[in-house]
């Protein structure tokens, strides 16, 4: 508790030293703000220079709130765009720590020194993080490797930073209707999940296995392996790649690499990670891409994984579709879809947005619509709208624009759609397939059945209350015996909808039960199946449609 104390003390100091003595008022950190200051700040801060006053703050407070400044930079979806360029900025690059305490780490870890676990190992940083430090070294076997090791302390800070921003966040979403709105509690909430996510080694080394195997044999990609027998929540060593970056295009050139080739391979090789894995790198910037001289890509660094479910991946394949025809109707329904509306939205609105995007395709090559530029106006749009954007569709939009950024570096004529699209569509009509098909038939008769299960619970209910009088109905005679004649055929409606929903139901069990004794009969019963759901909906929606009043 004292430690806690003492951060949102210091919190409070670098607020107020930062210009922002108001808003740390406003999220309850004034019984520690400096009483002098109060009058220093009474004139407030201009709104133009309000950015760069909190990423100021974010990097004098440290490992949490520079992670929580990198996500705030990859969210236009809810932020306005000068706060996320100027988080854009923030490195997590820090100085050097010394060696000796993170041989200690390895030494508790392992039971063992540096020196007996590896063959050679350099002390000298290859690069230092927020959260962690790497180094090269050598196994015993004579393998080259990397291995990053956990700063000490840092769990203990950002758990603390983590309890406070929860704290603050629900203090701001009262104190702000705009932070409200875009759920600033439920942003940190899924900040808290990824970071302490981060933090654990393990979690890391297992994300990158499972890409790899998900590429097993594919020729001209490599993933680093893990050596397990040294790595743990606080360490981790995995294979070096080594290479040329993806972006040194005269080291590419002078190695006789085809860089047009090269940026449709990586294009291809990320796209299938998202459409048909589902798990995939999220930063595959130029740093975290080597090209081996026979165009080989390696990826290193999976600490930035994303995951993204089926449900989302059809959505966003039948979007780009929708996209891609200037199909400015499709865009709307799609948008409202996969992102729905926080509140109320102007509909009439939205589709003229939406379509000042897609008309843009008008006499213009695909080519030469950059994926930032339109992701940048799809989130204004979400953002003036108040869509609610799933986080994995924001991180797989950031993705997608470090790969148009790459591909554009290695060949300028690079036509992210040429790849895209091909996935998309297969992506897109995969709601077609009859596997698919019937898993939602099935799902529709639990639901007709369910509903057939609970009517006469409803209709006892009414009875009861037409009992204790609790109903009074006021007719006139002219309008009774319509009103019969719809209740009948409501009835007939309701019977044929159970039978309907009893067949598929039936038929399904028989499908799931007996699949393996039905063999080639199995077709003909989803065929039977399909013409009585057919025949069945035909006469619901016959029996439904609105009719003419007689003329009189």
């Amino acid at each position: 508790m004292a430690r806690q104390l003492q951060r949102y003390r210091e919190i409070a100091h670098v607020m107020s030293r930062n210009g922002l003595y108001a808003t740390a008022v406003q999220a309850g950190l004034g019984r520690w703000l400096p009483a002098t200051d109060r009058q220093a700040h009474l004139g407030g801060v201009d709104a133009a220079a309000r950015p760069e006053l909190v990423v100021r703050t974010f990097e004098e407070l440290g490992t949490t709130f520079v992670k929580l400044g990198q996500l705030i930079s990859t969210r236009p979806d809810l932020f306005p765009e000068s706060y996320c360029r100027a988080f854009a900025r923030l490195t997590d690059s820090t100085t050097p720590i010394p060696f000796e305490a993170l041989a200690e780490t390895v030494r508790e870890d392992f039971g063992a020194s540096v020196d007996e676990i590896f063959a050679w190992f350099d002390t000298t940083p290859l690069a230092t993080a927020s959260i962690g430090q790497a180094h090269l070294a050598r196994l015993r076997d004579g393998r080259d490797v990397v291995v990053k090791i956990r700063k000490p302390g840092v769990v203990e800070e950002v758990q603390t930073d983590l309890e406070i921003l929860r704290t603050l966040a629900g203090r701001l979403s009262r104190a702000f209707q705009t932070l409200q709105d875009m759920d600033i509690v439920g942003m940190v909430e899924q900040f808290d999940r990824s970071l302490r996510a981060e933090l654990d080694y393990l979690v890391e080394a297992r994300a990158c296995e499972e890409i790899a195997a998900n590429f097993a044999g594919t020729p001209g990609v490599r993933f680093p392996w893990i050596d397990w027998e040294t790595t743990s929540s606080r360490v981790l060593t995995m294979q070096r790649l080594s290479g040329l970056r993806v972006d040194d295009v005269d080291a590419l050139d002078a190695a006789g690499v085809d860089r047009e080739d090269l940026a449709y391979r990586a294009a291809d090789v990320l796209l299938r990670m998202v459409f048909e894995h589902g798990v995939f790198h999220a930063d595959p910037h130029a740093g975290n891409l080597f090209i081996e001289s026979d165009g080989t890509i390696g990826f290193i660094d999976f600490g930035s994984v994303g995951r993204i479910s089926p449900a989302v991946r059809r959505q966003f394949a039948r979007m780009a579709m929708a996209f891609a025809s200037q199909d400015t109707d499709g865009l709307v329904r799609g948008l409202l879809e996969i992102a729905p509306p926080r509140g109320t939205v102007d509909r009439r609105r939205l589709r003229w947005e939406v379509f000042r995007i897609t008309s843009r395709l008008d006499g213009a090559e695909l080519a030469e619509i950059r994926v930032d530029q339109i992701v940048s106006q799809v989130f204004a749009i979400v953002r003036h709208h108040r869509l609610a954007l799933p986080p994995e569709l924001v991180q797989l939009c950031r993705m997608l624009i470090i790969v148009d950024g790459v591909g554009v570096r290695l060949h300028p004529g690079f036509d992210y759609s040429f790849v895209l699209t091909p996935f998309a569509a297969r992506m897109a009509g995969e709601h077609l397939n009859p596997r698919r098909l019937a898993a939602r038939v099935a799902g529709a008769a639990a639901a007709a059945a369910e509903l057939g299960f609970d009517l006469p619970g409803y209709a006892r209910k009414f009875l009861e209350r037409l009992d204790d009088g609790g109903v009074d109905v006021n007719l006139k005679t002219g309008e009774l015996e319509p009103l019969v004649a719809r209740v009948e055929r409501t009835g007939d409606r309701i019977v044929a909808a159970m039978v309907v929903a009893a067949m598929i139901s039936g038929g399904t069990n028989v499908l799931v039960a007996y699949k393996d004794q039905l063999g080639r009969y199995a077709a003909p019963v989803v065929a039977a199946g399909g013409a009585a759901l057919t025949g069945g909906s035909v006469y619901l929606a016959w029996t439904g449609r609105p009719r003419r009043k007689p003329r009189r």
